[in-house]
């Protein structure tokens, strides 16, 4: 902390606390009943693990660069902030698993670190969520000028900003289904023509969702400066990272393992129809249209 930077009162101090864990226990608190969720925690190798709070870490960094907590950060404060984050996460996950039943004294060491590693992963999400778009127009304008963007007004977000937070809003949202039978199911079960509909139908819903439905933190139909800034390309550059993040979960929870190339596309673009719904709603937390941008100015 900067000398310049004024200590924060403890009442304050705990109500950001309450903020974050509320936060993340709205994001996260359906996963923490998840039975797939419980059971993957040992059946998945660490690595995998590991590798998905990497992950989740990165979506964590780049939303806290977007939305965080303090817009103007050096990156050392940026990663100070995701750690901890990550950590508030890492918290609420296991007093929520304890005060649940999931873990105990019984429970052996590496069931009980699986089962908060992959529980935190929503609950940071919740967490970093709660420290920009869920604030309150009520804080104080000084504390709210230095927090992130508020919903949808887009201040400091470019096109790239949107995807790296489309990505966040897939991963949170597939995360809820990745670990469960249904996306192989579907997606063996489906015919081809049947997942060459779901592709069209969801990219133009998601489209409607973004530009058309005017929701608030929807963006206008007109072009902007970047290639990406166009509906149609921004639509279908965020369908191809829902498609990477659905692939990324399927083979993080062992759906794709001895499993054909038909089955995996099946799985990918079945879930990557719920991912991208979250890519939209991320995309609708921190988009803005530019009328929207010109107001708030």
């Amino acid at each position: 902390m900067s000398k310049s930077e004024p200590v924060k009162p403890v009442r304050e101090t705990v109500r950001d606390l309450i903020r974050a864990a509320g936060g993340g226990l709205l994001v996260g608190l359906p996963l923490l009943y998840t039975m797939e969720m419980w059971d993957h925690s040992f059946l998945l190798p660490s690595w995998k693990i590991v590798v998905l709070l990497g992950v989740a870490f990165v979506v964590v960094v780049g939303f806290s660069a977007v939305s965080g907590f303090r817009r103007e950060r050096s990156w050392a404060e940026l990663l100070i902030d995701s750690v901890e984050t990550m950590g508030i996460g890492a918290v609420v996950a296991t007093v929520a698993l304890l005060l649940l039943g999931r873990i105990g004294l019984e429970t052996s060491l590496r069931d009980a670190v699986g089962k908060i590693a992959l529980e935190m992963i929503p609950v940071a999400f919740g967490v970093s969520l709660a420290g920009g778009q869920l604030a309150s127009p009520d804080d104080d304008p000084e504390d709210a000028a230095a927090q992130g963007s508020s919903v949808g007004d887009g201040a400091g977000v470019g096109a790239f900003g949107r995807l790296f937070i489309a990505g966040g809003g897939a991963l949170l949202f597939a995360l809820n289904i990745a670990p469960t039978e249904e996306p192989l199911l579907l997606g063996v079960e489906a015919e081809w023509w049947l997942l060459l509909l779901v592709i069209p139908a969801t990219l133009a819903m998601t489209f409607a969702i973004v530009f058309y439905a005017d929701f608030r933190g929807g963006r206008s139909l007109d072009a902007g400066d970047s290639p990406l800034d166009h509906p149609l390309t921004e639509t279908l550059a965020a369908y191809a990272v829902s498609l990477l993040v659905s692939l990324l979960l399927l083979w993080a929870f062992g759906r794709t393992d001895g499993v054909g190339l038909r089955a995996i596309i099946g799985q990918v673009i079945m879930l990557a129809a719920v991912a991208s719904f979250g890519a939209a709603a991320g995309r609708l937390l921190v988009g803005g249209s530019q009328q929207q941008q010109q107001e708030a100015t």
